[in-house]
């Protein structure tokens, strides 16, 4: 992609432009009234929103991210699609699909206002992503960057048959300090534990990170709360469309051994990722369509 074709096509003075970013990848920089934010257009991955007056950023990228063609970048907001996890096929397919390790093209760009800027992204069949899946399709991101962070993916099926789907979106949250962090809205809730070979288990309070997790949470409140003590912050993520969201954190020893983070980065994130996963596989038939809508916001304690 040329960057100046790009600006040209789709800059809009004073709010959104397009630079070279890591390894010459595409990045768009917003920067109106209400935040500043970074996006991949590889990997249609937000890597940074940050509202104005708010001293740190809503989103953890890590400093050691690799920017290869074919890999993901560790950190943001990573689309999971069409499937999250391992390969459901065991036939050495990419884990959570091969979006997120793609370039997605650019459609439009609008500043709705001089607070709200939004950019849609799509991705659809090739023949390289045929050597993966099948199925023909159209899978559109909407980013709209104001005084909160909205993130809207619309799958459509433009196939002769229908198809299943799992889908995720994977954010990394930045925190102060993961063991002053709580998750709030989780309360009863029921959740298989990956950890145990899937056992289902019942959530008892909130949710504190005092060693490895990674949780899969079933029939999910919309609305849940990182209750951040160290940022003195709350972070609001509202999803719809969603009945399943993953919560992450490698803790110490598996942070150690991953090459794209730093021994001790798990102390400054969390993932809590809506999406519709495990059993909450989405059928959708042609010409159909599936929307995924997240919102973030930031709220000061």
């Amino acid at each position: 992609m040329n960057i100046d074709q790009l600006n040209n096509e789709y800059g809009i003075t004073g709010q959104l432009k397009f630079v070279k970013g890591n390894s010459g990848f595409p990045f768009i920089l917003v920067n109106n009234a209400s935040a500043t934010a970074l996006i991949s257009v590889y990997g249609a991955q937000v890597l940074s929103f940050q509202p104005t007056n708010e001293p740190e950023d809503l989103l953890f990228l890590s400093q050691k991210s690799h920017y290869e063609e074919g890999k993901a970048i560790r950190g943001g907001i990573p689309v999971c699609w069409p499937w999250f996890g391992p390969d459901p096929l065991d036939i050495n397919r990419p884990d959570h699909g091969f979006v997120r390790n793609g370039l997605w093209t650019v459609l439009a760009t609008e500043a709705t206002s001089e607070s709200e800027t939004k950019i849609k992204l799509r991705f659809q069949n090739t023949k390289q992503s045929e050597s993966y899946w099948q199925q023909a399709f159209t899978l559109d991101l909407e980013i709209s960057v104001g005084d909160t962070l909205t993130l809207e993916l619309i799958t459509r099926n433009t196939d002769s048959e229908a198809f299943s789907i799992t889908q995720a979106l994977h954010a990394y949250f930045s925190v102060g300090d993961i063991s002053d962090v709580q998750i709030l809205g989780l309360e009863n809730a029921q959740y298989l534990y990956k950890l145990d070979d899937g056992e289902e288990k019942n959530q008892s309070g909130a949710l504190a990170i005092a060693n490895e997790v990674d949780r899969i949470y079933t029939n999910v409140n919309n609305e849940l709360i990182i209750d951040d003590r160290s940022f003195n912050r709350q972070i609001v993520i509202t999803a719809t469309n969603n009945k399943t969201t993953v919560i992450w954190n490698p803790w110490i020893d598996i942070c150690a051994r991953m090459s794209d983070l730093a021994y001790d980065d798990y102390q400054r994130f969390i993932c809590v990722e809506p999406g519709n996963i495990d059993t909450d596989v989405i059928e959708i038939p042609p010409g159909g369509q599936y929307h995924l809508i997240t919102n973030f916001k930031i709220i000061r304690n």
